[in-house]
Protein backbone atom coordinates (compact mmCIF):
# COMPACT_ATOMS: atom_id res chain seq x y z
CA UNK A 1 0.00 0.00 0.00
CA UNK A 2 1.04 3.59 -0.68
CA UNK A 3 0.82 5.89 2.33
CA UNK A 4 -0.55 9.33 1.56
CA UNK A 5 1.71 12.30 2.29
CA UNK A 6 0.85 15.85 3.31
CA UNK A 7 2.09 17.16 -0.04
CA UNK A 8 -0.61 18.34 -2.46
CA UNK A 9 0.20 19.66 -5.95
CA UNK A 10 -2.10 21.79 -8.07
CA UNK A 11 -2.23 21.87 -11.87
CA UNK A 12 -4.96 23.92 -13.54
CA UNK A 13 -5.85 26.12 -16.49
CA UNK A 14 -7.10 28.86 -14.13
CA UNK A 15 -4.22 31.29 -14.58
CA UNK A 16 -3.28 33.66 -11.77
CA UNK A 17 -5.25 36.78 -12.67
CA UNK A 18 -8.31 35.65 -10.71
CA UNK A 19 -8.63 34.20 -7.22
CA UNK A 20 -9.54 30.63 -8.21
CA UNK A 21 -6.19 29.12 -7.25
CA UNK A 22 -5.90 31.07 -4.02
CA UNK A 23 -9.37 29.99 -2.94
CA UNK A 24 -8.52 26.32 -3.59
CA UNK A 25 -5.47 26.72 -1.37
CA UNK A 26 -7.62 28.32 1.29
CA UNK A 27 -9.98 25.34 1.26
CA UNK A 28 -7.09 22.89 1.48
CA UNK A 29 -5.34 24.58 4.39
CA UNK A 30 -8.60 25.05 6.30
CA UNK A 31 -9.22 21.30 6.23
CA UNK A 32 -5.57 20.19 6.45
CA UNK A 33 -3.42 22.94 8.00
CA UNK A 34 -0.33 20.73 7.87
CA UNK A 35 -0.56 20.35 4.07
CA UNK A 36 2.27 21.56 1.86
CA UNK A 37 0.63 22.91 -1.30
CA UNK A 38 2.83 23.17 -4.41
CA UNK A 39 1.82 24.81 -7.68
CA UNK A 40 2.84 22.75 -10.69
CA UNK A 41 1.32 25.25 -13.10
CA UNK A 42 -1.86 27.23 -13.60
CA UNK A 43 -0.98 28.21 -17.16
CA UNK A 44 -2.31 25.18 -19.03
CA UNK A 45 -4.06 26.64 -22.09
CA UNK A 46 -7.79 26.90 -21.31
CA UNK A 47 -9.62 23.58 -21.72
CA UNK A 48 -6.50 21.90 -23.12
CA UNK A 49 -6.74 18.49 -21.45
CA UNK A 50 -3.91 16.94 -23.48
CA UNK A 51 -1.41 19.58 -22.39
CA UNK A 52 -2.52 19.16 -18.79
CA UNK A 53 -2.01 15.41 -19.06
CA UNK A 54 1.50 15.87 -20.48
CA UNK A 55 2.61 18.41 -17.86
CA UNK A 56 1.30 16.26 -15.04
CA UNK A 57 3.05 13.18 -16.39
CA UNK A 58 6.49 14.81 -16.65
CA UNK A 59 6.20 16.15 -13.08
CA UNK A 60 5.04 13.20 -10.97
CA UNK A 61 8.39 11.42 -10.72
CA UNK A 62 9.94 14.35 -8.86
CA UNK A 63 7.60 14.17 -5.87
CA UNK A 64 7.67 11.81 -2.87
CA UNK A 65 5.70 8.60 -2.80
CA UNK A 66 2.12 9.24 -1.75
CA UNK A 67 1.85 12.83 -3.00
CA UNK A 68 -1.70 13.95 -3.82
CA UNK A 69 -1.85 15.52 -7.29
CA UNK A 70 -4.90 17.67 -8.08
CA UNK A 71 -5.35 18.29 -11.82
CA UNK A 72 -8.22 20.53 -12.90
CA UNK A 73 -8.56 21.18 -16.62
CA UNK A 74 -12.27 20.65 -16.75
CA UNK A 75 -14.30 21.93 -19.72
CA UNK A 76 -17.04 19.45 -18.75
CA UNK A 77 -17.51 20.78 -15.21
CA UNK A 78 -21.12 20.41 -14.08
CA UNK A 79 -21.97 17.85 -16.77
CA UNK A 80 -22.19 14.09 -16.38
CA UNK A 81 -18.43 13.63 -16.40
CA UNK A 82 -17.40 12.10 -13.07
CA UNK A 83 -15.23 13.71 -10.38
CA UNK A 84 -12.73 11.02 -9.39
CA UNK A 85 -9.84 10.10 -7.12
CA UNK A 86 -7.23 7.51 -8.07
CA UNK A 87 -4.71 5.60 -6.01
CA UNK A 88 -1.68 4.22 -7.87
CA UNK A 89 1.51 2.52 -6.78
CA UNK A 90 3.24 5.93 -6.88
CA UNK A 91 0.78 8.67 -5.94
CA UNK A 92 -2.83 9.79 -5.57
CA UNK A 93 -4.71 11.82 -8.20
CA UNK A 94 -7.83 13.95 -7.89
CA UNK A 95 -9.72 15.62 -10.73
CA UNK A 96 -12.27 15.12 -13.49
CA UNK A 97 -12.66 11.87 -15.39
CA UNK A 98 -11.91 13.38 -18.80
CA UNK A 99 -8.61 11.76 -19.75
CA UNK A 100 -6.27 14.10 -17.89
CA UNK A 101 -4.77 11.11 -16.03
CA UNK A 102 -4.19 9.04 -19.19
CA UNK A 103 -0.40 9.39 -19.29
CA UNK A 104 0.27 8.79 -15.60
CA UNK A 105 -1.96 5.71 -15.71
CA UNK A 106 0.04 4.48 -18.69
CA UNK A 107 3.11 4.34 -16.44
CA UNK A 108 1.75 3.63 -12.95
CA UNK A 109 -0.44 0.74 -11.80
CA UNK A 110 -3.89 1.81 -10.70
CA UNK A 111 -4.84 0.28 -7.35
CA UNK A 112 -8.20 1.97 -6.86
CA UNK A 113 -10.43 4.57 -8.51
CA UNK A 114 -13.54 6.08 -6.95
CA UNK A 115 -16.25 8.42 -8.11
CA UNK A 116 -16.35 11.29 -5.64
CA UNK A 117 -20.01 10.95 -4.72
CA UNK A 118 -19.73 11.11 -0.91
CA UNK A 119 -20.79 14.69 -0.06
CA UNK A 120 -19.32 14.35 3.43
CA UNK A 121 -15.93 15.25 1.93
CA UNK A 122 -17.14 18.16 -0.25
CA UNK A 123 -17.89 21.73 0.72
CA UNK A 124 -21.42 22.12 2.07
CA UNK A 125 -22.62 24.04 -0.99
CA UNK A 126 -21.33 22.68 -4.30
CA UNK A 127 -21.52 24.86 -7.40
CA UNK A 128 -21.89 23.51 -10.92
CA UNK A 129 -18.97 25.54 -12.24
CA UNK A 130 -16.15 25.34 -9.67
CA UNK A 131 -15.53 21.74 -8.65
CA UNK A 132 -11.89 22.65 -8.08
CA UNK A 133 -12.94 24.59 -5.00
CA UNK A 134 -15.99 22.60 -3.91
CA UNK A 135 -14.98 18.98 -4.57
CA UNK A 136 -11.37 18.46 -5.66
CA UNK A 137 -9.64 20.74 -3.13
CA UNK A 138 -11.56 19.42 -0.08
CA UNK A 139 -11.17 15.81 -1.21
CA UNK A 140 -7.40 16.26 -1.61
CA UNK A 141 -7.20 17.88 1.83
CA UNK A 142 -9.16 15.06 3.45
CA UNK A 143 -6.90 12.51 1.76
CA UNK A 144 -3.80 14.33 3.05
CA UNK A 145 -5.42 14.25 6.50
CA UNK A 146 -5.64 10.48 6.36
CA UNK A 147 -9.09 9.71 4.93
CA UNK A 148 -8.71 6.52 2.84
CA UNK A 149 -9.76 6.78 -0.82
CA UNK A 150 -12.44 4.10 -0.45
CA UNK A 151 -14.39 6.40 1.89
CA UNK A 152 -14.56 9.18 -0.68
CA UNK A 153 -17.05 7.53 -2.99
CA UNK A 154 -18.06 4.57 -5.12
CA UNK A 155 -15.37 2.37 -6.70
CA UNK A 156 -15.22 2.48 -10.50
CA UNK A 157 -13.16 0.47 -12.95
CA UNK A 158 -13.45 2.29 -16.29
CA UNK A 159 -11.92 5.71 -16.80
CA UNK A 160 -11.85 8.06 -19.76
CA UNK A 161 -8.60 7.95 -21.76
CA UNK A 162 -7.15 10.30 -24.34
CA UNK A 163 -6.08 8.81 -27.68
CA UNK A 164 -2.30 8.56 -27.47
CA UNK A 165 -0.01 8.93 -30.48
CA UNK A 166 2.51 6.10 -30.46
CA UNK A 167 6.00 5.94 -31.84
CA UNK A 168 6.61 3.59 -34.78
CA UNK A 169 9.97 1.84 -34.64
CA UNK A 170 11.49 0.22 -37.74
CA UNK A 171 14.96 -0.69 -38.92
CA UNK A 172 15.33 2.49 -40.94
CA UNK A 173 13.94 4.88 -38.36
CA UNK A 174 11.50 5.98 -35.69
CA UNK A 175 8.33 7.94 -36.37
CA UNK A 176 7.52 10.22 -33.43
CA UNK A 177 4.87 12.88 -32.82
CA UNK A 178 5.03 16.37 -31.36
CA UNK A 179 2.95 16.24 -28.17
CA UNK A 180 3.75 19.59 -26.59
CA UNK A 181 5.01 23.07 -27.47
CA UNK A 182 6.52 24.80 -24.44
CA UNK A 183 6.58 28.56 -23.77
CA UNK A 184 9.99 28.86 -25.47
CA UNK A 185 8.60 27.39 -28.70
CA UNK A 186 10.41 24.07 -28.25
CA UNK A 187 8.56 21.15 -29.84
CA UNK A 188 8.64 18.11 -27.55
CA UNK A 189 7.87 14.70 -29.00
CA UNK A 190 6.71 11.40 -27.52
CA UNK A 191 10.05 9.67 -28.24
CA UNK A 192 11.81 8.91 -24.96
CA UNK A 193 15.56 8.64 -24.65
CA UNK A 194 15.15 5.03 -23.50
CA UNK A 195 13.24 4.06 -26.67
CA UNK A 196 15.79 5.92 -28.80
CA UNK A 197 18.71 4.12 -27.16
CA UNK A 198 16.96 0.78 -27.55
CA UNK A 199 16.54 1.39 -31.29
CA UNK A 200 20.18 2.46 -31.70
CA UNK A 201 21.43 -0.59 -29.81
CA UNK A 202 19.16 -3.08 -31.55
CA UNK A 203 20.13 -2.03 -35.07
CA UNK A 204 23.59 -0.62 -34.39
CA UNK A 205 22.64 2.92 -35.41
CA UNK A 206 25.40 5.54 -35.33
CA UNK A 207 24.74 9.31 -35.37
CA UNK A 208 21.20 9.35 -36.85
CA UNK A 209 19.57 12.43 -38.31
CA UNK A 210 16.24 14.00 -37.44
CA UNK A 211 13.74 15.08 -40.07
CA UNK A 212 10.71 17.24 -39.42
CA UNK A 213 7.67 15.49 -40.90
CA UNK A 214 6.85 16.78 -44.35
CA UNK A 215 9.72 19.22 -44.72
CA UNK A 216 13.28 18.95 -45.94
CA UNK A 217 14.97 20.10 -42.75
CA UNK A 218 17.52 17.60 -41.43
CA UNK A 219 18.92 18.08 -37.92
CA UNK A 220 21.55 16.37 -35.84
CA UNK A 221 21.05 15.39 -32.21
CA UNK A 222 23.03 17.47 -29.73
CA UNK A 223 23.57 17.46 -25.97
CA UNK A 224 22.34 20.98 -25.21
CA UNK A 225 21.17 24.19 -26.89
CA UNK A 226 24.57 25.88 -26.76
CA UNK A 227 26.10 23.19 -28.95
CA UNK A 228 24.94 25.17 -32.01
CA UNK A 229 25.26 28.91 -32.77
CA UNK A 230 22.47 31.26 -31.69
CA UNK A 231 19.62 31.13 -34.16
CA UNK A 232 20.47 27.64 -35.40
CA UNK A 233 18.05 24.68 -35.07
CA UNK A 234 18.87 21.39 -33.40
CA UNK A 235 17.39 18.24 -31.93
CA UNK A 236 18.16 17.11 -28.40
CA UNK A 237 16.74 15.09 -25.53
CA UNK A 238 15.31 17.65 -23.15
CA UNK A 239 14.92 17.62 -19.37
CA UNK A 240 11.67 15.68 -19.84
CA UNK A 241 13.69 12.82 -21.34
CA UNK A 242 11.97 13.22 -24.71
CA UNK A 243 13.25 14.23 -28.14
CA UNK A 244 12.82 17.95 -28.71
CA UNK A 245 13.16 20.22 -31.74
CA UNK A 246 14.58 23.59 -30.72
CA UNK A 247 16.31 26.72 -31.97
CA UNK A 248 19.12 28.11 -29.83
CA UNK A 249 17.88 31.48 -28.62
CA UNK A 250 14.75 31.22 -30.76
CA UNK A 251 11.51 29.37 -31.32
CA UNK A 252 11.24 26.12 -33.26
CA UNK A 253 7.49 26.62 -33.35
CA UNK A 254 7.85 29.91 -35.21
CA UNK A 255 10.82 28.85 -37.33
CA UNK A 256 9.22 25.67 -38.67
CA UNK A 257 5.52 26.33 -38.08
CA UNK A 258 5.36 23.33 -35.77
CA UNK A 259 2.29 22.36 -33.83
CA UNK A 260 1.11 19.45 -31.75
CA UNK A 261 0.46 16.39 -33.88
CA UNK A 262 3.29 17.04 -36.36
CA UNK A 263 5.51 14.10 -37.28
CA UNK A 264 9.23 13.92 -36.56
CA UNK A 265 11.45 11.17 -37.96
CA UNK A 266 14.72 9.87 -36.52
CA UNK A 267 16.56 8.17 -39.40
CA UNK A 268 19.69 6.21 -40.12
CA UNK A 269 22.09 8.44 -42.03
CA UNK A 270 22.49 5.92 -44.83
CA UNK A 271 18.76 5.70 -45.43
CA UNK A 272 16.68 7.94 -47.65
CA UNK A 273 13.95 9.85 -45.79
CA UNK A 274 10.62 8.02 -45.72
CA UNK A 275 7.72 9.05 -47.95
CA UNK A 276 5.87 12.21 -47.06
CA UNK A 277 3.22 11.62 -44.42
CA UNK A 278 -0.01 13.32 -43.47
CA UNK A 279 -0.23 15.40 -40.29
CA UNK A 280 -1.13 13.04 -37.45
CA UNK A 281 -4.03 13.44 -35.04
CA UNK A 282 -3.98 16.66 -33.02
CA UNK A 283 -4.97 15.69 -29.49
CA UNK A 284 -6.09 19.17 -28.56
Amino acid sequence: MVNVSHIITLLTDFGTQDTYVGVMKGVITTICPQATVIDLTHEVPPQDIATGAFLLDISVDYFPQGTVHVAVVDPGVGTERKPIAIQTDKAFFVGPDNGIFTLVLHRYRMLLAVQLDNPKYHLPHTSTTFHGRDIFAPVAAHMASGVPPEELGTPITRLQRLPLPRIRVEWQGIRATVVHIDRFGNAITNLTHADYQSWCARWDVKEPIVRIGQGDILLTIHRTYGDVPVGQPLALFSSSGRLEIAVNGGSAQQTFGLRRGDVVWVLRREESPPPRVQRSLNLG
